[in-house]
């Protein structure tokens, strides 16, 4: 029996690996939508070319559902409608049943009530249960949340939610509270525990469940939005795709602030984001670093003093890369400063951490886009996520990607005069020193 646990912990990644192997990769047309186009029924109208594309076996490898429906909103019903109707036996459907389990999925997150009804059946099935909880951690919303709780309540004590591989097990237990943290993670949701599953943790989520009957128990951030262009990027968020949080902070917009203090606030360890969008792979454990960066990147203090304060532990190379993204002198001046933490320090603390991690970094499980080029893949990539260096090594690299003409290159040894020259090079030029300008890149 294949292991629950493991079908929805990596739910995304294989749906988005089944379509490569179902559907032939073909060159990728125009079929992206973002919410700077401000044009909600194209990226609608553009679903409707998945028809064509499933009946010729060829759907591009670019083409986002979740995406486009994020954009289009309630505009794009129809479209998924018709999606979600295709016979899978048959033409189109049966070359892309991914992407009608995706449309059906949609349409509930959007509060159809066909397909909430269909994922009701879904529940209720014996057989079925696995892909309904799935769908309900996409979905995300008060409904989803319930059924999530309720099942890991139920089957706390269920010896079937363990299953034993030899060499290592699966417990569902550990992918319903995953899920249930995603959807903390996108939305504000007051008095949700963050408790186990032990008979004490089991005790705080039927307490919670026994004082918020009847209430409404997740806030999402969109529709309290009034700006057309930030509800679009809020709402896409929600929709799995965390970089719109730094779309929102590089809008200009002066409301952006405030709408990223909507989101759940940020939590040590929170991983950015900055990545390469991949079809079906939402991550949403990349929202709460992304905020903090955003609002450091609008001139949040406490917010860039919590970053710069975890460069000395278990998540320091997280910060470094923060601090790459957001640049300029406060950014290069905690690194330097940073150089006198030993290696050893941090590679005992993230040891240590990295054993109870979900999200540890370094795990080169998602796609990062470069920051200081706009070359996807290139090579400067290792060197900026440092997921092969030391702590010091790290450091050095980083710091000549940062300032004009540094007093060293890029590759050089972490020595200890390596380190040292560094140190002086940066007392004596900080107050003058140019610094350089990422790239501009699309965060949608």
């Amino acid at each position: 029996m294949r292991p629950f646990g493991s079908i929805g912990i990596g739910v995304w990644i294989r749906v988005a690996i089944a379509a490569i192997a179902i559907v032939p990769i073909v060159s990728a047309p125009t079929l992206s939508q973002t919410c700077e186009d401000d044009n909600p029924p194209h990226a609608a109208a553009l679903l409707d070319r998945l028809q064509g594309y499933c009946e010729r076996n060829e759907v591009p490898w670019t083409f986002d559902l979740y995406a486009l429906a994020s954009v289009a909103g309630d505009d794009a019903t129809p479209a998924l409608r018709k999606i979600a109707a295709w016979p899978l036996d048959s033409l189109p459907g049966s070359r892309c049943p991914q992407w009608v389990a995706a449309s059906r999925d949609a349409l509930a997150k959007l509060d159809d009530k066909d397909s909430r009804s269909l994922l009701d059946a879904q529940l209720s099935r014996p057989q079925t249960p696995q892909n309904a909880f799935a769908s309900l951690s996409f979905i995300g919303d008060d409904r989803a949340l319930l059924a999530l709780i309720h099942y890991l309540v139920d089957h706390a004590q269920d010896p079937a939610m363990v299953h034993d591989f030899g060499d290592y097990e699966v417990d569902e237990r550990d992918w319903f509270l995953q899920a249930i943290d995603s959807i903390r993670r996108r939305r504000r949701a007051p008095g949700l525990p963050t408790a186990d599953y032990s008979p004490a943790g089991i005790a705080q989520w039927e307490e919670y469940l026994a004082t918020h009957e009847g209430q409404q128990l997740t806030f999402p951030v969109y529709p309290n939005v009034s700006d057309p262009y930030l509800k679009c990027l809020a709402r896409r968020v929600e929709w799995g795709y965390p970089d719109a949080i730094l779309a929102i902070a590089a809008s200009g917009n002066n409301s952006a602030a405030s709408v990223l203090r909507q989101f759940p606030s940020p939590t040590q360890s929170a991983l950015m984001g900055f990545e390469r969008s991949v079809p079906f792979n939402a991550h949403w454990s990349l929202i709460q670093g992304n905020v903090q960066v955003a609002l450091a990147q609008l001139g949040d203090r406490e917010m860039f003093d919590h970053i710069v304060s975890e460069l000395g532990g278990a998540f320091a190379y997280e910060s470094v890369r923060k601090l790459e993204f957001l640049g300029g002198k406060p950014a290069v001046d905690a690194l330097v400063n940073a150089l006198s933490v030993p290696d050893e320090v941090v590679e005992k603390a993230r040891s240590k951490a990295c054993r109870q991690s979900v999200y540890c970094y370094g795990s080169g499980q998602i796609p990062w886009k470069p920051i200081w080029t706009v070359t996807p893949l290139a090579v400067e990539i290792d060197r900026e996520t440092c997921l092969t260096e030391r702590y010091h090594a790290c450091l050095i690299g980083v710091l000549a990607l940062m300032v004009k003409n540094p007093p060293l290159p890029t590759t050089v040894p972490a020595t200890p005069d390596n380190i040292q020259k560094w140190k002086d090079w940066w007392a004596g030029n900080k107050d003058h020193t140019a610094f350089v300008q990422r790239p501009v890149q699309p965060f949608e």
